[in-house]
Parts: structure tokens; C-alpha cells; sequence
């Protein structure tokens, strides 16, 4: 498989790619979509130091979990939930 760049490579392609470790998927994955959950965290958080740590934790938890996505859904509903719970989780 090759990665050519975030807005050509399929979401498939991308979520193979980050589960057999390939780090330019990894790279991909997150810029297509930290924008958008950087726009969640922040309306959690309402200061950007605490939404990009928001951030962070989510995509930790988001590549950690990726072999518990089923294909049921959006994939993007499913990291948003992530970064929801996430962002709940962190101000309790």
C-alpha cells in the first residue's frame, strides 16, 4: 500500500496502515482529522492549552483502540466519541 497524501488515501486504507504500525498512516490519520476534534475538544475545554492536551489524550486512546472499530458507523462518529468521552473524563 502506498500513502500518497491525506485528503487521497481512503479511510480503509489509513485505518490498515495505522494497524500494522506504518507511522505515515499514523501522520495521516491525525491531520485529516485533528481539525475537527480539535474544534470538539475546544468547545469542551474553552481554553487551548487544556483542549490540545484534550487533543492528545484522545488520539492516544483513538490509535490504541482502532482494532475495537467494527465498520458499524461513520469511523469519524466513532473518533468524535472518543474525544467526547475524553474531554468529559477530563473534568471530573
Amino acid at each position: 500500500m502506498s500513502l500518497q497524501s491525506n485528503h487521497t488515501t481512503s479511510e480503509s486504507d489509513l485505518i490498515k496502515g495505522c494497524l500494522n504500525g506504518d507511522r505515515l498512516a499514523q501522520e495521516l490519520l491525525y491531520k485529516r482529522f485533528s481539525p475537527k476534534m480539535y474544534a470538539v475538544c475546544l468547545r469542551y475545554a474553552g481554553k487551548a492549552e487544556d483542549a490540545q492536551d484534550i487533543l492528545q489524550d484522545g488520539f492516544v486512546k483513538v490509535f490504541k483502540s482502532l482494532h475495537m472499530y467494527r465498520g458499524d458507523g461513520s469511523f469519524e462518529g466513532w473518533v468524535r466519541r472518543i474525544f467526547v468521552n475524553t474531554a468529559i473524563e477530563h473534568y471530573r
